[in-house]
């Protein structure tokens, strides 16, 4: 009897397009979890709980086996307590882990396994050099929404601007009050700010309201002093540590902005580094694992959400040749791409978007330009597995 069952491990939409896909071919597909897996006996080894779901099947008919958990760790176990049962049956798995990829597949000749970023992250790239249909309306201009522009902090120009106006108005006194020359005046006017206090020309003999008056210039201008000296040395500081986590402003044009360098952000990157693109990553996380990586290949790395307008201003995607964002919710690309429109309305979106129909959607009724589905492109790479093995 010809193999038809095929075996489909995991949760996430690569493991349910795949069979979805399998299904419509015609193929006996049963789907499991580990949880199912396992059942009520958690305590019990895995090959020993795998041993007995299997025990349901005959895996004399089992064709291929797939394995495409979204966690490295569960496909890794499900590898090894299926290679330890059936040691010739033929398996296709995703890791992310490049490095575990080589090892496993030397020594079983009937383990395929590939990386589901990796394969989709060339589609992303290429996606740039795509001709694209745009729906332009003659004589309508795009509808942009409308930014909250940031107020600009004046406080230490208006703390500068009313010193400088108690030292114009104390020079004055002294001229006028005191007879002092213009120079002399200016000259103890400055003494009396700096407390340097040489005594060359002092209140001792002058009046009440002299002396009251240079207490009041000398406690004035001690706290103008002050207060402008430590918020220039706040600003100093916080513009230093914001370079630092990368949160500068970008002046660069034609540069390609890179959202999320999550497991397929990380091949994207690479791939557009290969081709010598000026990139720049916008990553939420200062802490993530690739950030000093890219850095060293040359990348800039910019440390905000991207659905912040002052982020994508930062990054300059007014003038930035493409956005692609593949942050791992739909939601969250499809508001970065249509936030960046209200600063260019004609740059190129590359989003990912889980569901391909709703991509399609997406792409017709908002104009995004491409709207690519990783698991769907990995889809097609695991099923090309069963083809060839026919």
């Amino acid at each position: 009897m010809e193999k038809k069952t095929i075996l489909v491990f995991g949760t996430g939409h690569l493991a349910y397009r795949l069979k979805a896909t399998l299904t419509a071919d015609n193929y006996q597909v049963v789907h499991a979890t580990l949880d199912e897996i396992n059942g009520s006996l958690p305590s019990v080894s895995l090959i020993e709980n795998l041993q007995q779901f299997l025990k349901q099947l005959d895996v004399e008919t089992i064709r291929m086996v797939y394995l495409l958990d979204e966690k490295d760790e569960v496909n890794l176990q499900l590898i090894i307590a299926l290679i330890s049962l059936y040691p010739n049956i033929s398996m296709a798995a995703s890791l992310f882990n490049e490095n575990l990829i080589p090892h496993l597949q030397s020594q079983h000749s009937n383990v395929t396994i590939f990386n589901p970023a990796k394969i989709a992250a060339p589609h992303f790239a290429a996606a740039l050099l795509q001709p694209v249909e745009r729906k332009i309306e003659a004589g309508v201009i795009h509808n942009t929404p409308k930014m909250r522009l940031i107020k600009k902090d004046t406080l230490i120009q208006k703390l500068l601007l009313t010193f400088m106006g108690i030292i114009v108005v104390a020079v004055l006194f002294f001229h006028f009050y005191e007879k002092l020359s213009w120079i002399d005046s200016f000259y103890f006017v400055i003494v009396t700010v700096a407390t340097v206090g040489y005594g060359d020309i002092n209140l001792a003999a002058s009046s009440s309201l002299s002396k009251i008056f240079g207490i009041l210039l000398i406690l004035s201008s001690t706290f103008f002093i002050w207060m402008i000296f430590s918020l220039t040395i706040d600003r100093i500081l916080k513009k230093r540590i914001m370079l630092a986590l990368g949160r500068k402003k970008y002046h660069c044009k034609d540069h390609i902005i890179l959202c999320g360098l999550g497991r397929l952000g990380y091949f994207i990157a690479e791939e557009l580094l290969q081709k010598g693109e000026k990139l720049i990553i916008i990553e939420q996380h200062e802490d993530g694992r690739y950030l000093d990586y890219f850095r060293q290949l040359g990348a800039e790395i910019y440390i905000g959400d991207g659905r912040i307008t002052k982020v994508l201003d930062d990054t300059n995607v007014a003038q930035a040749r493409a956005l692609i964002s593949v942050i791992n919710n739909d939601s969250i690309n499809l508001e970065i791409g249509l936030n960046s429109r209200s600063f260019q309305p004609g740059i190129r979106l590359i989003l990912r978007i889980f569901d391909e129909q709703m991509a399609k959607k997406i792409k017709e009724y908002l104009h995004i330009d491409l709207t690519l589905s990783a698991s769907e492109i990995a889809n097609k790479k695991f099923y090309e597995i069963l083809k060839l093995s026919q």
